[in-house]
């Protein structure tokens, strides 16, 4: 196992030099020395691949990455608004119990005035009420003279 393991490394390590060697050689004199027509639909092929992979990134950075960002800023956003109801909810319900409140109070007092005036009434009554001695000269005397 640990043999064709070790033979396979060396002859990639050999085959890859080769490769290299060559490819430098070629450059140097600026043609192919083998196979050109072949090596020439390899590299369209590896051309045409390496497009598509560019595309497929490109696809991904401009829509999927740009629409997790968006939709990251939606969520916050969501949030955002959640917590500005949360608010809003809370000082309406707080405004409600004041409203109910100042009811209650001004209810209460309109109910303490009116007893206070009838109060007020009573006392003054009961303050100016006659004896029943005053009360008899009173009716007498209005029966005498006709007031």
């Amino acid at each position: 196992m640990i043999a064709a393991a070790v033979t396979t490394l060396v002859a990639s390590i050999v085959i890859f030099s080769t490769l290299l060697l060559v490819t430098q050689l070629e450059r140097r004199r600026g043609r192919r020395f083998f196979a050109a027509n072949v090596r020439t639909w390899l590299d369209g092929i590896a051309d045409s691949a390496g497009d598509s992979i560019v595309r497929g990134f490109d696809h991904f950075i401009k829509y999927i990455v740009q629409l997790n960002w968006y939709y990251s800023i939606h969520s916050v956003l969501k949030g955002i608004l959640r917590f500005i109801v949360a608010v809003y909810t809370y000082f309406e319900d707080m405004f409600e119990q004041n409203r109910k409140r100042a009811k209650e109070l001004r209810a209460e007092k309109r109910q303490l005035n009116e007893l206070n005036h009838l109060r007020q009434m009573a006392d003054h009554k009961e303050n100016t009420t006659l004896s029943p001695a005053e009360q008899r000269r009173l009716k007498k005397r209005k029966l005498e003279h006709g007031d």
